[in-house]
Order: structure tokens, then sequence, then C-alpha cells
């Protein structure tokens, strides 16, 4: 292959990384604003291949937040929302992104003042009061994308529903913008996601190697793009590249462990951002991430290794309908099972995080049936995924050290 991370006929993964970054991202939307392109805020379940194909330039203030969060500059925006009357009682990815919204500010620099807005209404509990909120404040249009809980997101009838859903989201892009429909532009956005969240997915089949080569902290990063930039080649290109060269580090023997992986965790939850550290102190006593629901099943093409091209509205409503909480717990469950069982799994990390009640609904029955079906140590840690007020960096070292000791003696056995 050549260089590590190079695919023929493309560029360098190191070149390719560059083009889909946080901070390129950002520039990105300052270009479409200047040519003239609608900006619009979307909530973190609103497929963007189809505001890509639109050409509509979509911000999410989850993404915003998380990468606030992780680099230390979400206080201002707390602050914002907390003169508001906001306490740290409501979610802080809404906190922090009514704060940005605001603002008219975020990490990288001001933002645009938005055109329109599109959120979905169960994908977050709180997406609709937020979206509300924001409607209310910038009286711009608004569309709502209905995706009503089930506990049976295969249903043709219940994906039926949420495709006739996205399909209303193009005619109000048309009805509130000069940007038109085209089927070939959405033909390639679906094309082009589809390679992204196949690569994706390769990319955590590799995990299953011993040792495996991948860091839960890169991997929070480098997942950015699934979020924000499907339908666009550069983040195909960019997983494409990603994964083959994770694929040299494998031959290579590669772990982020420092003396090497002894231990092979899961993580369910939110990455910590504001203390992104916490996987580093892991990594540090040889205990090393390898699978977690919110990098395998939130993102990418999940079950599925390919979406149907040939229906390209189908296979977004099958996508993002494929939600974990669209699950019953003895669901859930099947995937961690499974998980512990192909990834050769030691133990087990559940964040409770305080602002995301969808993530946390049910951890404690899973806890239960992870022990009773496989016996293996859990640690518990509280806390929230972008303010850190709370959370004690000299307790949580404690607590992993004890859950290391465990885990070591177990090994002894």
């Amino acid at each position: 292959m050549g260089d590590a991370g190079r695919v023929e006929g493309t560029l360098s993964l190191k070149d390719i990384q560059k083009k889909v970054s946080a901070g390129a991202s950002y520039r990105k939307m300052i270009a479409a604003k200047e040519a003239g392109k609608p900006i619009c805020v979307a909530g973190a379940g609103v497929p963007n291949e189809v505001m890509h194909a639109m050409e509509v330039h979509a911000i999410f203030p989850e993404s915003l937040a998380a990468v606030a969060a992780g680099i230390g500059k979400a206080g201002p925006f707390f602050d914002a929302a907390r003169d508001r009357g906001y306490t740290n009682t409501v979610c802080s990815y809404t906190r922090c992104g009514l704060g940005i919204s605001w603002t008219n500010q975020s990490a990288f620099g001001p933002i645009p003042e938005p055109d329109l807005f599109i959120t979905d209404v169960s994908f977050c509990c709180l997406h609709l009061n937020w979206w509300t909120y924001l409607e209310d404040h910038f009286k711009k249009p608004t569309y709502y994308v209905d995706m009503p809980p089930t506990d049976n997101p295969d249903d043709p009838v219940y994906i039926d529903y949420y495709e006739n859903q996205l399909l209303g989201m193009v005619n109000f892009i048309e009805a509130n913008t000069k940007c038109r429909f085209n089927q070939q532009r959405v033909d390639d956005a679906v094309k082009y996601s589809d390679l992204a969240g196949h690569y994706w997915k390769k990319i955590m089949d590799l995990r299953r190697n011993r040792p495996s080569p991948m860091s839960f902290r890169n991997l929070a990063g480098q997942i950015l793009p699934l979020v924000t930039a499907l339908g666009d080649k550069d983040t195909s290109d960019f997983y494409e590249a990603l994964y083959h060269s994770h694929v040299e580090d494998v031959k290579e023997g590669k772990t982020p462990c420092k003396d090497g992986e002894k231990h092979r965790l899961i993580w369910n939850g939110i990455p910590i951002w504001h203390h992104l550290q916490i996987i580093n102190y892991f990594e540090d006593k040889g205990a090393n991430f390898v699978w977690e629901p919110y990098t395998s099943l939130n993102w990418g093409n999940k079950d599925k290794a390919r979406l149907d091209l040939s229906r390209p509205f189908r296979a977004l409503a099958e996508k993002y309908t494929n939600i974990l909480h669209n699950r019953p717990i003895e669901s859930r469950f099947k995937y961690f099972d499974q998980a512990i069982k192909d990834y050769g799994v030691d133990g087990l990390v559940m964040f409770s995080n305080r602002s995301c009640r969808t993530m946390t609904i049910g951890q404690q029955e899973l806890v239960d049936l992870v022990r009773e079906r496989h016996g293996i140590p859990v640690l518990i840690f509280e806390g929230d995924q972008a303010d850190p007020e709370g959370f004690g960096w000299d307790d949580a070292r404690t607590r992993i050290d004890g859950f290391i000791e465990v885990l070591e003696a177990r090994k002894k056995r």
C-alpha cells in the first residue's frame, strides 16, 4: 500500500484529516455563508446527507458543545445559559448549545446567524423544547422530524413513516430557501455516507484483534465527521484512509496501552468530554477500551454493513430509526452479550450521565444482566458529559485504581 494511511488514488490520512477536522468544519461553514448558502442549526439525529445534497450547511450544536468541553472552552456558553436561568439540572449539551446559539460564538470563533432550524423530536428527549426555544429566539423557520419512540424500529410501517418525514424535510427546505432537490446529489450523498459508515464499521471490527490498536480517546474525536459531515466525499475518503492506517497498526501490534494491553473493556455512555484524560489513565494501567455502543451502534452503518443505494431515502430511514433507545432492554443487552464474547471483554465501565437520560435509562438493568451472564467486574462513574462541575479527578483515579486491582486479581486466578 505504500505509506501507512495512504489509499491508492487518494490523499494520505494526514492530508485528508485536515479536511474533516473541527477547525476545517468551521472554515467550511464560513465559506458556505459567504457563498450565500443557507445555514441550518440541526439536531444530531437529523440526516446530514439530505442537507448536504441540497447544499444546506448544517451546524450541530451538540458537536460544538462536545468540542468546546473537550478543549476547555465551554465556560462562556454555560454562563450565557445560566444568565437566562438554566441551572445544571438541565442537560449540558442543551445549555452549552443554547449558549453557543445565543452568543453566535463557538470555540473557534463567531457563528453566522442561521437561516433555518431542523431537529428530530425523539433522538433526544430535550430536542423538542431546545429547538422551540431557538425558534422563539430567532423567529426562523423550523422543521421537526417526528420519530415516535418504539420497541420495534424494524417495523416496515414505522420506517415508512420516518421516510415520509425525510421527504417532508426536503419540501421544508425548498419552501424556505432557494435550494432545490436534485436526485443525483442525493444519490451521491448516500453513496459517500454508505462508504464512510462501511469503513467505520470495519474499523470497529479491527478492535477484535489482540492487542486492539485503537484508543477510545482518539476514536471519540475521529467520530466527528460521522455526525456533522455525512454525504461529503471528504468524509468517506477520511474513513477509508483511517481504516487502512489501522490495518497497518494491527500488523505492527500497536496498542495505546503504555506497557501492553492487559485488560479489555467496554465503555457504556457518551465520553466524558471535559476529562478525556480518564481514558489515557486506563490505558496507562494496561486497560484498553475495545467496544462502546456510542461508537459502534450510534453512528456509521450500525447493524447493516451497507446501505441500499437503490432506495436512498429508505436507506436513510432504516439507518436513522435504528437507534439503541428504540429497543427494549433485552434487545440492547444482546449487543453487550455478543460484544463481550466477540471482543474478549474483561470488564465494563458505565458512565451514569446526569445530562443524557436517553443514554442512562436502563443502565442498572444492563449491569444486572451483564453480571448475571458473564460475571465480569463493573465500574460505574457518575457525572456530566460536558459540564465538569462536581466531577472529581482524584476520586476518579482512586476508583480506577481499585477497579484495575480487581481485574488483575481475576487474571491471577
